[in-house]
């Protein structure tokens, strides 16, 4: 069982504060991942994405699966960025 939606939008969120500063266009991605996940919330409370995803077939599970992988994607930029500039310093 996955995190329901409206506290993966929220996490996402703080994520995009947390990065603003140090890499403004991912802190950017996880806005637009965590606008996406409130919809998502929305439209289906208490449910996590992997739910929704495969329990319902209507544009917005499109939504949310892009929103996922480039969620994902974004993370890994944060952490590799995150490391390198630790290793570097």
């Amino acid at each position: 069982m996955g995190l329901p939606l409206a506290i993966t939008a929220a996490l996402f969120a703080l994520f995009a504060i947390a990065e603003w500063r140090r890499l403004p266009l991912i802190a950017r991605i996880y806005l637009g991942a965590a606008t996406a996940f409130t919809i998502g919330a929305i439209a289906y409370p208490g449910m996590s994405v992997a739910e929704v995803i495969d329990g319902t077939r209507d544009g917005l599970v499109y939504l949310l699966a892009v929103a996922r992988v480039v969620a994902f994607a974004a993370v890994l930029v944060s952490v590799a960025t995150f490391l390198r500039e630790r290793a570097l310093s």
